[in-house]
């Protein structure tokens, strides 16, 4: 191994060619792995400006001892070979992709009769479908499959017939509903063609599938056996509807790869959605190590090429990015778009790359194990003291969409662990419809939050509030005001309530304080802490805080959903659910019971209900 002064030496007989270069330690070991157009201009950078480099890349620099190269005859081979040999090596300063074994593939496997399985783990036997990150989307895949071609989880059904199991005999069940007898010679390739109809359908090449269904469809209808043709057009209009989903709507025509990139929770994201022959394959996300702290443009730049070189052998997409990436091969077509189709793909990209994250953010979050102590340390830090053996933090949030159905959560931690039994769930009662007021609906959750404490005496240690220091004034001018209604009591007992607020961009800690009229600032002052960002205090903050995040946006999704669900039909008295589900089920809508006339609905509902209808204008 050579030695650091020798460096210069290696630096002055560097090729200038296309190549990959290697940089080693003192223990030998690669510790990264680069390629160029210019092996010798782009080494020497390295060496030839520390000044620019950050501070990552200069500690890399102070580690080099060695530099190995190996020339190529074009760019492209370079970054294959770039690829493959980071692959193999790993070396701790190239950006990498981080292993996620969460990702799910359906897997058929290489038998005589394959078996079609979900799976976690690509052996090199079989053909694998994915990867996949969304677990429920899988399972709608195989059970439409499951529907449609008939197998089971171990593979197509077959059964042997007759009382003493005949072995040249089986019964076998169809893509058109039927029972049919066959010899075991015939089952062989009725489960070849089956297994070659759910590879297209996998591969979303379904156009071929829904022909031969048509086909047998008419043969059925032609038969007469018109209970099976309906099944079998069923199955039709599940493919083409799932088909149609997969178009996509403005018309993007080719192949293309859409990718972007979130920084968020101090790491780095890339999303990518694959499009082949118009269609959305699936989406990728990835959590990206990037041990020189490369800038985005940089860790783009970086996967973009990665994915060129694994499909390389395969068809070449254009990729979709967000914006100009410097130092791409030539081969790699690249396109950032300004308005509709693309752009709106890019957006839908990005909106998956950040759920993404969030959620794994969320999951590190919820499987670091708090514990009474860390809540104990807490209250030390902020000066404040426990109220109770048991020890109780709470946080409320608010959640609307545009300001309608607004609603509140409550999420608890009790002794290091959440509490779901105390969780609770709030409507805006105060607050009038597409208005938009987070510090009146604090204002309302906070006054019955007190009104709770005097009449159950329950008290929490500690109530976080989400916001920064303004909000935690509001919060403050309430707790004043409701003292004002108070008995001596009461007012000491609330004296025990300890608030703290969180400010979401620097995650930064507010604290009231009462002041001097000279110190305060809109009625109250504030103590600012900063917390260290890995501290398990924080992360204890930040836990409760997303979980009263996640409780509320789900509560306001649901309560939206069930408004969409509500039928005119609820709001005319008379008109039951019995009543109206016997509505929905004949005419389907509004529209559908007013195109019938009164005589025809005397034999479904009672004259009373059809006078209720008549006069609110429905028959």
């Amino acid at each position: 191994m050579l030695k650091a002064h020798n460096i210069k030496t290696i630096l002055k007989n560097l090729p200038n060619s296309p190549g990959i270069y290697q940089f080693f330690n003192e223990s030998g070991e690669i510790i990264y792995i680069g390629k160029s157009v210019n092996l010798k201009s782009r080494v020497n950078s390295y060496f030839s400006g520390k000044s620019k480099l950050n501070f990552a890349k200069k500690l890399m620099v102070e580690q080099i001892v060695d530099i190995k190269t190996i020339m190529t005859n074009t760019e492209t081979e370079s970054l294959i070979l770039e690829h493959t040999l980071v692959g193999q090596k790993k070396p701790k300063f190239n950006v990498l992709l981080k292993d996620d074994k969460n990702y799910l593939y359906i897997k058929i496997t290489a038998e005589k009769f394959p078996k079609i399985l979900r799976t976690r783990i690509k052996s090199k036997t079989g053909t694998y479908y994915g990867p996949y990150t969304n677990w429920p989307y899988v399972f709608n895949i195989l059970r439409l499959a499951k529907k449609i071609f008939w197998y089971g989880c171990h593979g197509i059904h077959f059964f042997r017939t007759g009382k003493q199991y005949n072995l040249d005999k089986y019964i076998f069940k169809n893509h058109t509903h039927e029972w049919k007898v066959v010899t075991e010679e015939e089952v062989e390739q009725l489960y070849k063609e089956k297994i070659q109809d759910i590879k297209k359908f996998l591969k979303w090449d379904i156009s071929e599938v829904i022909t031969k269904l048509e086909s047998d469809m008419k043969s059925l209808a032609s038969e007469l056996k018109f209970e099976q043709a309906a099944k079998t057009k069923y199955d039709i209009d599940s493919l083409r509807s799932l088909q149609e989903h997969q178009i996509v709507r403005d018309f993007v025509s080719g192949d293309f790869d859409v990718v972007n990139i979130l920084q968020k929770y101090e790491k780095n994201y890339v999303g990518c959605i694959e499009i082949r022959d118009s269609k959305i394959m699936w989406f990728f996300n990835h959590e990206i190590q990037s041990p020189l702290e490369e800038d985005k443009e940089e860790i783009l730049a970086t996967f973009v090429e990665q994915r060129f070189a694994q499909n390389y052998e395969k068809r070449k997409p254009i990729f979709v990015i967000p914006f100009p990436l410097k130092n791409l091969s030539p081969e790699i077509k690249t396109e950032i778009p300004k308005i509709w189709g693309k752009l709106d793909i890019l957006k839908l990209c990005y909106k998956n790359t950040y759920e993404y994250a969030h959620k794994k953010h969320l999951a590190s979050l919820s499987t670091k194990w708090f514990t009474k102590k860390t809540m104990l340390d807490l209250l030390d830090i902020l000066g404040y003291q426990a109220s109770w053996k048991n020890i109780i933090f709470e946080c409320n949030d608010i959640s609307h969409l545009s300001g309608t159905h607004t609603v509140a959560s409550r999420s608890v931690i009790e002794n290091g662990k959440t509490n779901s039994s105390k969780y609770r769930k709030f409507n805006i009662k105060t607050l009038s419809e597409w208005k938009i007021d987070d510090f009146w609906s604090m204002k309302e959750i906070m006054e019955r939050r007190l009104r709770e404490v005097i009449k159950l005496q329950n008290i929490p240690d500690l109530i976080i509030i989400d916001g920064g220091k303004w909000q935690l004034s509001s919060v403050v001018k309430v707790l004043e005001e409701f003292k004002k209604s108070l008995n001596t009591t009461q007012r000491k007992y609330l004296e025990k309530l300890q608030l703290v607020s969180i400010a979401k961009r620097e995650e930064e800690l507010f604290l009231p304080q009462s002041l001097s009229s000279q110190e305060r600032d809109w009625g109250w002052g504030f103590k600012k802490i900063i917390l260290s960002k890995d501290s398990d205090h924080l992360r204890l903050i930040q836990s409760l805080r997303d979980e009263a995040h996640r409780f509320a946006i789900t509560f306001n999704r649901d309560k939206r959903l069930s408004s969409m669900k509500k039928s005119i039909l609820d709001s005319i008295p008379g008109i039951g659910p019995v009543t109206k589900k016997k509505i929905i089920k004949n005419f389907w809508s509004i529209d559908g019971l007013k195109e019938q006339k009164r005589e025809d609905l005397k034999n479904l509902l009672w004259e009373k209900i059809l006078d209720t209808l008549d006069d609110h204008g429905l028959i």
